[in-house]
């Protein structure tokens, strides 16, 4: 009998971990976000070499085509198009002028384009960050709606991120060549990008986790670990 005490109970602890483990999970990474790197790496090469409107032109075909091969939805989509509208005016813009900074620009205005989204994402009460996690992981959304706390302090704090990278992208134009600052403006913020990243994955899960009903099986997104 105390064997099979002992046995029910250590299947019994076994279970919970295996279940814990299973909720915990990760999502597995989408290779198909570097393709967004390319058209700035054309243009780095194109400029390097050749005439502005030459690269700008060529970084504008990639990014179309980066456009329209990955063509997702919902809130997705739309923060891809207004993504694309930057760059194709920034194009547009740049080949007036003949000015290769006027191209590179369009990460700046980005940054306060996204700021702005996401502020004005609050204060319709459905934070952006919210908005983009349930697109991603359908199966949070019975638990976690789009105007959780955890989703609002992200999109407030990404706010503020855009805000001041903007800022400091200003004066880098104004002191670095397009070449540069078409480098370093990405390189010098990508640190913090991962960490911002990394720090919306362990609290939209931890709060998953936390608020997860025992009777409701995870989400098909979430994977048991290797």
């Amino acid at each position: 009998m105390a064997d099979t005490v002992t046995e029910d109970r250590q299947a019994g602890e076994f279970d919970d971990e295996a279940e814990r483990e299973l909720r915990r999970g990760y999502i597995r990474p989408d290779f198909r976000v570097f393709q967004g790197a390319l058209p700035a790496a054309v243009f780095f090469i194109a400029n390097q070499f050749g005439p502005t409107q030459v690269a700008i032109a060529l970084s504008f075909a990639i990014s179309l085509w980066v456009f329209v091969k990955n063509p997702g939805h919902g809130v997705i989509r739309a923060l891809s198009v207004l993504s694309f509208t930057i760059v194709t005016g920034s194009a547009i813009v740049a080949l007036i002028l003949d000015s290769d900074k006027a191209f590179v620009a369009q990460n700046l205005v980005g940054d306060f384009a996204i700021a702005a989204v996401c502020i004005g994402s609050v204060l319709l009460g459905r934070p952006m960050i919210g908005a983009i996690a349930r697109e991603m992981v359908p199966g949070i959304q019975p638990v976690m709606p789009v105007g959780h706390t955890v989703f609002v302090r992200l999109t407030l704090i990404n706010a503020a991120f855009n805000l001041g990278t903007g800022i400091v992208r200003i004066f880098m134009l104004g002191a670095l060549s397009a070449n540069a600052y078409l480098v370093l403006s990405r390189v010098v913020f990508l640190p913090l990008g991962i960490l911002f990243f990394l720090l919306c994955y362990r609290w939209i899960t931890q709060e998953a986790i936390r608020i997860w009903p025992a009777d409701m099986p995870p989400p098909d997104e979430f994977r048991m670990r290797d």
